[in-house]
């Protein structure tokens, strides 16, 4: 078979098939039939093995010798195998041959025979460095000699005798410092004798039971803290509910615990200690002024306080101090701790 694609169409216009019939019979895309018959083999180069399976494909279709179909492809593929390097071989000589050409067109670079007395005489350079170097070295010295003696001057400015009598600066005389400390010293006195005015103003209405005003009656919060002194269940309820933010627990003797409230959003707290004995309470760091009796009751388990804008000064009680209707309150027996749950 010389020449393998024009056998293929032959055999295929021999049996009456378009290249559709073909292609619905070899399950192969007409563009394949195509360049199968037209010889363009050159196009599937790599894929030799996919292209001997398309002929066998096409041999048993058009009832041709598959082996023999096969060996025309393969002497086919060798014959194109050889021409391209040959084309390479020609190539490449032809480069080679060029590439000899242009070197043999290269010209030389001229040779000037050059005058020793006007290019090899250097002795002039020779002065030239000499001259820089000593330049560079009086440079040098000069430098020194500036710095030393701006050094010396500057220590010379600097220093004075203790029998000069023109002193420049902020000098105090003895007389000026003792004024100063006279009055530092009257500040200190007015500080000490100016009396703290509590954050936090408490009245009583039972045993338990408090009110309590804030000197700033703008704070946006507040704080509130108990100390405990003995093992205790404690919870804390705002406005009577469940105050997340304190966490309701068992807290040992010795704990102590804290929660910052916005003023706004509180008018009563109810505190539940599970009978906490002699635990202490606070609200911006002021502690409640409770009796030795409430401190001290082991029945304790609830205390209230009601935040109101003020408190009557005729009302007001501190740690140290009870007013008379708070004294009578005082006498109120621990059932009224009940009363106030």
């Amino acid at each position: 078979m010389n020449n393998l694609g024009e056998e293929i169409r032959k055999k295929r216009l021999e049996k009456g098939l378009s290249i559709d019939d073909l292609s619905k019979r070899t399950m192969l895309s007409p563009a394949v039939l195509k360049d199968i018959e037209n010889g363009a083999f050159d196009r599937y180069e790599g894929d030799e093995t996919y292209v001997r399976m398309y002929l066998k494909k096409i041999s048993d279709a058009l009832d041709l010798d598959r082996d023999e179909v096969t060996k025309s492809y393969l002497a086919l593929t060798e014959e194109i195998k050889q021409e391209e390097l040959a084309q390479a071989a020609k190539e490449a000589q032809e480069e080679g041959e060029e590439h000899v050409a242009k070197k043999q067109m290269k010209l030389e670079k001229p040779n000037f025979t050059k005058k020793a007395s006007v290019y090899e005489d250097k002795s002039h350079i020779k002065v030239i460095r000499v001259v820089i170097a000593l330049l560079i070295v009086a440079l040098i010295a000069v430098l020194i000699f500036v710095a030393v003696f701006s050094t010396h001057k500057s220590t010379e400015t600097k220093s004075y005798t203790k029998s000069s009598d023109n002193v420049t600066g902020d000098v105090k005389t003895k007389k000026d410092k003792e004024k100063e400390a006279a009055k530092k010293k009257e500040e200190t006195k007015a500080k000490q004798e100016t009396p703290k005015v509590a954050t936090v103003t408490f009245s009583k209405n039972a045993n338990y039971n408090y009110n309590f005003a804030l000197a700033d009656a703008n704070a946006e919060t507040f704080t509130f803290k108990v100390e405990f002194t003995t093992r205790a269940w404690a919870q804390l309820q705002v406005n009577g509910k469940v105050y997340t933010d304190f966490e309701a627990r068992v807290y040992q003797a010795g704990e102590s615990a804290t929660v910052t409230l916005k003023s706004a959003d509180v008018q009563t707290m109810r505190f539940s200690n599970g009978a906490s004995k002699g635990a202490k309470y606070y609200i911006n760091d002021v502690q409640v002024p409770f009796s030795d009796e409430e401190t001290y009751n082991a029945n304790l388990t609830r205390v209230r306080f009601t935040k109101v804008a003020s408190i009557d000064a005729s009302q007001a009680i501190t740690n140290n101090n009870t007013t008379t209707q708070n004294n009578a309150s005082s006498n109120t027996t621990t059932s009224n701790n009940g009363s106030n749950n």
